[in-house]
């Protein structure tokens, strides 16, 4: 086991910000495969749609079945999201499809005893996942895994009972493994009373969180505040099982302002959230994107003007200059407009600059909140097309001294290990080599159950 001689005490490796079908390590997907009989239509189509070529997978498999020399490597080359594919999170998913469709995940909702085959196989998944971080010196993972809001309670059960009892076998071993159970966004609620019951019962210590991630665009944060608010409840009266809020923001932002992308990690914060996913928005230089135009909607460029009206006094103390007057003469006119009308927001040098202010405000406000960032460094080059290091939003928020801790997000799909992100964390922010123990001890402080209140650090 690898542990981090910090100070006198020894520190064990935790990641914090993991998803279970991503995790999966290419060669024991091929090998789940060879023999198995799949329908790659939906991959193949979308494969095409984005990338503008073949996936080949039927070939590649066929080849690897009959054990040609070179399909393999060919495999892993389309299995994993490699920097020169970076650039968005729609070619990650594209590349993501596979192990969607060739786990059967599409057929979840499927019923009978081909959900209970596919909950068996994700459990199967899960043991192969966590063995290998024992290998690399894990000592600690929480592992995240989407409920879909379209399976029935029974599957619902079904799945998330088979996973805890696979969790419950490591019980003794050298890895605690956690469970973060990933909602819709669009509907969070749809599972909730399972989760609860479950959270009390027999395997209720490895559920230990509850997760928002996928796709961004079209869910406020602020829809949510009700289910934030139902969970704290829950955890009031349940300290011993509290439940920790984890929350995907500012990763994607295609569909907004650049103002209202830092405004949506702030309000996550403010709702309560305790570790933030990725944060990008936050965080990334605002050089980056240079002078360009970006389209919101008048519902979202209204709830900024109103951000701005409760956060005059610190916005200007942070060198943002607002007039008042002008942004409620601008909140006038856009509430006589329909709320799905584009605005535009033209990107100049001095309103880049600003933007800079407005992260390092929005970073303090968090910071104050307890809110903890969660980096992912080959996860944000990759699917941001970060390009530039010095772009990176761990630098910022190193500047800042926001919290942060470092998970691998998607190590199988990634080709990645904790020990390799924490790394590369450093030599991207410039941190002094012997950093990976602090790290490492911010994320063990930073689990799931101990902010949640459960346990103490």
């Amino acid at each position: 086991m690898r542990r981090i001689n910090m100070n006198g005490r020894q520190t064990a490796l935790a990641d914090l910000h993991q998803h279970l079908m991503g995790s999966i390590h290419w060669q024991d997907f091929l090998q789940f495969l060879v023999n198995r009989p799949v329908d790659w239509s939906s991959y193949e189509s979308v494969f095409l749609r984005v990338y503008k070529e073949d996936t080949n997978i039927r070939r590649i498999l066929e080849e690897a079945r009959r054990g040609v020399p070179g399909s393999e490597e060919e495999f892993r080359r389309l299995f994993v999201f490699q920097d020169e594919d970076g650039g968005s999170f729609e070619r990650f998913q594209a590349k993501y499809n596979m192990l969607v469709s060739g786990s059967g995940r599409s057929n979840f909702s499927g019923g009978g005893s081909a959900h209970s085959t596919v909950a068996l196989d994700t459990a199967n998944f899960l043991r192969q996942v966590l063995n290998r971080q024992l290998q690399q010196g894990v000592s600690y993972s929480e592992q995240r895994c989407t409920l879909s809001p379209l399976f029935t309670r029974d599957q619902a059960r079904e799945l998330l009972l088979t996973l805890l009892v696979a969790c419950s076998e490591f019980d003794g071993s050298e890895i605690q493994p956690r469970l973060a159970l990933s909602l819709s966004r669009e509907d969070p609620w749809v599972h909730w009373d399972l989760i609860k019951e479950t959270a009390l019962g027999e395997y209720g210590h490895f559920l230990t969180g509850l997760d928002f991630c996928y796709f961004e665009e079209g869910y406020p944060p602020k829809d949510q505040r009700r289910f934030f608010e139902s969970v704290r409840d829950f955890n009031s009266q349940h300290p011993e099982r509290a439940l920790a809020i984890l929350y995907h923001v500012g990763e994607s932002f295609a569909d907004k302002s650049l103002e209202s992308a830092v405004r949506w990690v702030h309000q996550v914060a403010e709702l309560g959230a305790h570790r933030l996913g990725h944060a990008i928005a936050l965080g990334i230089s605002p050089d980056l994107y240079g002078k360009h135009i970006r389209h919101e909607s008048v519902a979202e460029r209204i709830d900024q003007l109103r951000y701005d009206l409760r956060h005059l006094d610190g916005l200007a103390g942070y060198g943002v200059p607002l007039d008042s007057h002008g942004i409620r003469l601008e909140l006038q006119h856009l509430q006589g407009l329909p709320p799905g009308d584009l605005v535009s927001i033209e990107y100049d040098g001095p309103r880049l600059k600003e933007l800079r202010l407005r992260q390092g405000y929005a970073a303090r406000c968090i910071s104050g909140l307890g809110s903890i960032i969660e980096v992912c460094p080959t996860s944000n080059l990759r699917i941001a097309g970060i390009t530039e290091i010095d772009h990176h939003p761990i630098r910022r928020f190193v500047e800042f001294g926001i919290p942060f801790v470092v998970g691998s997000d998607d190590p199988g799909i990634f080709d990645t290990t904790l020990a390799e992100e924490i790394d590369a964390a450093i030599a991207i922010a410039g941190l002094p080599p012997d950093s990976f123990g602090a790290i490492a001890e911010r994320s063990w402080r930073c689990r799931s159950e101990v902010l949640a209140g459960r346990i103490g650090a």
